[in-house]
């Protein structure tokens, strides 16, 4: 098992990637690089000696590029969207693949979702009043709010864009537009040897701000799988996600996925709580047995990277993303030499 960090934009830099070094972390994921870390971003795509030279600079640090995580938005809302741009934008998408591939980065995490991570608002709601977001109706806004024109993932991608909202979009509507998507990308994935992993939707429901969700439950990704059966077709295990969906058993679906070989990496967070009324926590105070769950993936085989994620914020620390981080990344490699994975 591999121990990973997230790394956001603003973080790749060399306190950062000194800090993880420090920490034991051995491979990263990448999270929706822009310009700032790859300049190539501004013509839609990234290019090879971007990536190179971003490879260069984390292994100074004997750290690993094991992923990305979320293309820029402005380079595929079009298709996710369906808009007029989606052709141009999916042949930028083939020549990113193309070039993780030449990289040698394995991994490219997405979330095919119009309305994206939305309706958890922060507050005290993890041990001690450490600030974390909770899901529920009594706090969070209306779930049929309106996403603004020019609007994707819950960020202004088109300020330019006319007045007015976007239009519904049902459940399988969604579903023909990930078909399209995967139809004419996994072809290129499969030749560059990149695996493409799909985050479940979070919050959990089928339709969000007038916006239908395809990945709500385990079982949706069955039919994901269907779609174009390859195995560079994976889950971006987010085990938060599938431990706040109501009736599902968080166990058995990572023996679900770890047993079938289809999972990329793993968001590995916790969470109290289900859908409609759950809240993220420490990693150590949540409904799930994280010792537990990680034998369940050294069981069956799984040795690929582990992340935290959504960490609570400190409320008396300077430095709280920080100490969230080394609290978390000091848990998990505790458990890992615990159990000799």
């Amino acid at each position: 098992m591999k121990l990973g960090l997230g790394v956001r934009n603003g973080f790749f830099n060399h306190d950062y990637l000194s800090f993880a070094q420090q920490l034991g972390v051995t491979h990263i994921i990448v999270f929706r690089p822009g310009e700032e870390l790859l300049p190539s971003s501004k013509d839609g795509y990234w290019s090879l000696d971007d990536l190179l030279a971003m490879k260069k600079m984390a292994a100074e640090y004997n750290i690993e590029i094991g992923g990305m995580e979320n293309f820029k938005l402005s380079h595929w809302d079009q298709i996710v969207l369906k808009g007029p741009g989606r052709e141009q934008q999916m042949e930028c998408v083939k020549r990113t693949i193309s070039n993780l591939g030449k990289a040698k980065i394995p991994i490219m995490g997405y979330n095919f979702s119009i309305a994206g991570v939305w309706g958890r608002v922060d507050g005290p709601n993890a041990r001690g009043g450490a600030i974390s977001p909770r899901c529920a109706k009594e706090v969070s806004p209306p779930e049929d709010t309106p996403i603004p024109n020019g609007t994707f993932m819950n960020f202004v991608v088109r300020p330019d864009a006319p007045k007015g909202f976007l239009e519904p979009v049902t459940s399988e509507e969604m579903w023909d537009r990930v078909t399209w998507f995967l139809e004419r990308i996994i072809p290129v994935a499969e030749e560059a040897g990149v695996s493409l992993a799909a985050h479940p939707e979070d919050p959990p429901i089928p339709v969000l701000r007038g916006m239908g969700r395809m990945l709500i439950r385990p079982e949706c990704y069955d039919r994901l799988f269907s779609i174009v059966p390859s195995d560079n077709i994976k889950v971006e295990f987010c085990q938060g996600t599938f431990a706040e969906m109501p009736g599902v058993d968080v166990y058995e679906t990572i023996e679900k996925f770890a047993s079938a070989n289809k999972i990329a990496y793993v968001h590995f967070r916790n969470v109290r709580g289900k859908y409609p009324d759950y809240r993220e926590v420490f990693i150590d105070e949540g409904d799930v047995d994280m010792v537990k769950a990680l034998k369940l993936y050294k069981k069956h085989g799984f040795d690929g990277i582990f992340m935290p994620d959504h960490t609570p914020a400190f409320t008396t620390c300077p430095d709280s993303p920080y100490a969230a981080t080394a609290h978390a990344i000091g848990y998990m490699r505790g458990i890992m030499q615990a159990i000799d994975a």
